[in-house]
């Protein structure tokens, strides 16, 4: 990503919206679909973006010839499994306060509520239960709408 912010999007059975990754300035997204013949999901602007695409081809000659390349990859891609096993045992956390409270605590709300709540595997609806509840027991605070931040 040269600017912005996507979100790589999959759509359930059950017709659920799940975030699988956010990708910002910096950031790569569907680097899966190095090694398969299709990517499975939706990749949605959640600002305005700028994306740099690169073929399939130029980035596996780069890993087969630039050793200096593919450590700095692997290493990109160790980071990325470190957050997705956070984001699995967030999602184990069974009750939405909790789950919520964790997450804030790792500065996934960055975007809207609704972002944040497709992100951690609840629903808009539970999510602002669960920030109404930990607001009124004085666990987070509410400076603005739409922000919440730790009491």
């Amino acid at each position: 990503m040269q600017s912005g912010r996507v979100a790589l999007i999959r759509h359930t059975e059950s017709g659920h919206k799940v975030t699988l990754h956010v990708a910002g300035t910096g950031d790569a997204a569907a680097e899966a679909s190095l090694f398969s013949s299709a990517y499975h999901c939706d990749c949605i602007a959640m600002e305005d973006s700028t994306v740099i695409f690169l073929k399939k081809t130029v980035v596996m000659d780069l890993i087969a010839s630039d050793s200096e390349f593919s450590t700095s990859l692997m290493k990109r891609f160790a980071e990325q499994i470190i957050g997705y096993r956070r984001r699995l045992e967030l999602m184990t956390i069974p009750r939405a306060e909790d789950r919520v409270l964790a997450a804030l605590a790792d500065g996934w709300l960055t975007g809207s509520v609704m972002q944040f709540a497709s992100a951690i595997g609840l629903s808009h609806e539970a999510t602002y239960r669960a920030l109404s509840r930990l607001v009124a027991k004085g666990r987070i605070k509410r400076p603005v709408r739409g922000r919440y931040e730790p009491a």
